[in-house]
C-alpha cells in the first residue's frame, strides 16, 4: 500500500482554478473534466465551502483553498475564463503550464489576452472561435461528455431545458413551437423558481436529478441563438430522446446524428413537423441516438483524447 501511495504522490498533479461557481452548463462540464482526469492523475480543485462545485465533484477530486494556488506548485493549472488576467500573467511569468477551458462562444468584443497567456486552450467546438482568428497550435477541441441517463417513462411530452430567462436560449420561440405541436404536455426546466402551470405547460425549478428532468418528456426542443454545443442535447441523446434544434453553428455538430433535426430560426412549420414525427417514432429512434452518444459523447469516448492532451501539456 505504501508503494502505491508513493506512486500516486509521484504522479502529475493537476489543479482546477475557476472563479465562477454557480450551476451552469459550463460549470457542470468543467466538473466532469475534473472527475474524468482524476481517474489517471492527482486532481485538486480550488473552491470554498459554499461553492456549487462541491456537489458536482467526485470524491477522488480533492477540494483545496484558493490560497493554495500560489502557495503550491502544480504540474498543470486548468482555469476558466473568469479567472483574472493577473492570474494568467502570474502563471506565464513563472513558466507554469496552464490550460484555459472555454465553454462559451467568444464574441468580437472579447479580447484574447488569456488565450495567448495560457499554454493552450480547450474548446468544445470550433465554432467558439468563429469571431476570431487563432492559430490552431494554441488550442485543441474535445467535446463535452455526460454519463448515461436511464429513461424509465414515456408520456408523449416535449421538453425545454436551460436558463429560461436567458435571451440567448430563445425560450419563447421554443415554447410557441411546443404549444402548436401534438405534445400532451410541455415541461420547462431551468431557473431557481418554478411558476404555476399554464394548461399543459409545466414549469420546474432546476434540479441535479437528471432522471426527473428527462423522464418528463420524449422530445427536446432548443431554439437557442447561440451555443458552443449544448450539454442538454447530449444528455437527451444518452437516454434516446430525439431533439429538434435551431440550425446554428454550435448545433451543426449534430447534423448527421439520427433522431436530431436542425431547423432554420423562424421556420415553425418545419419545427412542428419534426416534433410531431419524433413523438410518433421515438421508440425506433432511441437505439441510434444512444449509440451515437456512446461513440461521441460518453466518458470513455473522450477519455483518451483528454489523457493524450494532458500528456502533451505536462511532458
Amino acid at each position: 500500500m505504501l508503494g502505491l501511495f508513493k506512486a500516486e504522490m509521484a504522479g502529475k498533479h493537476i489543479v482546477f482554478a475557476c472563479d465562477f461557481h454557480g450551476i451552469t452548463g459550463a460549470t457542470i462540464a468543467i466538473a466532469r473534466i475534473a472527475n474524468l482526469l482524476a481517474n489517471k492523475y492527482r486532481v485538486s480543485f480550488a473552491a470554498d465551502p459554499f461553492s456549487d462545485y462541491n456537489v458536482m465533484l467526485e470524491k477522488k477530486v480533492v477540494i483545496i483553498p484558493f490560497k493554495s494556488l500560489k502557495k503550491n506548485k502544480f504540474d498543470l493549472y486548468v482555469c476558466d475564463g473568469h479567472m483574472g488576467l493577473s492570474f494568467f500573467s502570474w502563471l506565464a511569468e513563472r513558466n507554469r503550464k496552464s490550460l484555459l477551458t472555454i465553454h462559451g462562444v467568444l464574441r468580437k468584443e472579447n479580447r484574447l489576452e488569456k488565450v495567448h497567456l495560457a499554454s493552450k486552450s480547450h474548446l468544445v467546438g470550433e465554432t467558439q472561435f468563429m469571431n476570431h482568428e487563432v492559430d490552431q497550435s494554441r488550442y485543441f477541441v474535445i467535446p463535452n461528455y455526460c454519463e448515461k441517463i436511464i429513461k424509465k417513462r414515456h408520456a408523449n411530452n416535449v421538453g425545454i431545458v436551460g436558463r429560461l430567462d436567458d435571451p440567448n436560449k430563445n425560450v419563447p420561440e421554443a415554447l410557441s413551437i411546443a404549444k402548436l405541436s401534438d405534445a400532451k404536455e410541455i415541461h420547462l426546466w431551468g431557473g431557481t423558481d418554478s411558476r404555476l402551470p399554464e394548461g399543459r405547460v409545466k414549469y420546474h425549478a432546476w434540479t441535479r436529478n437528471k432522471n426527473r428532468i428527462y423522464d418528463s418528456f420524449d422530445v427536446l426542443i432548443s431554439m437557442s441563438k447561440e451555443e458552443s454545443m449544448g450539454l442538454t442535447v447530449i444528455e437527451a441523446m444518452s437516454c434516446g430522446i430525439p431533439c429538434v434544434l435551431a440550425d446554428i453553428p454550435g448545433f451543426q455538430v449534430y447534423k448527421n446524428c439520427p433522431g436530431v433535426a436542425l431547423v432554420q430560426m423562424g421556420d415553425w412549420e418545419a419545427a412542428i413537423g419534426h416534433v410531431n414525427r419524433f413523438l410518433k417514432k421515438k421508440a425506433e429512434l432511441k437505439t441510434g441516438l444512444v449509440n451515437h452518444w456512446d461513440g461521441h459523447y460518453s466518458r470513455h469516448a473522450v477519455a483518451e483524447m483528454w489523457f493524450r492532451e494532458i500528456e502533451k501539456l505536462t511532458s
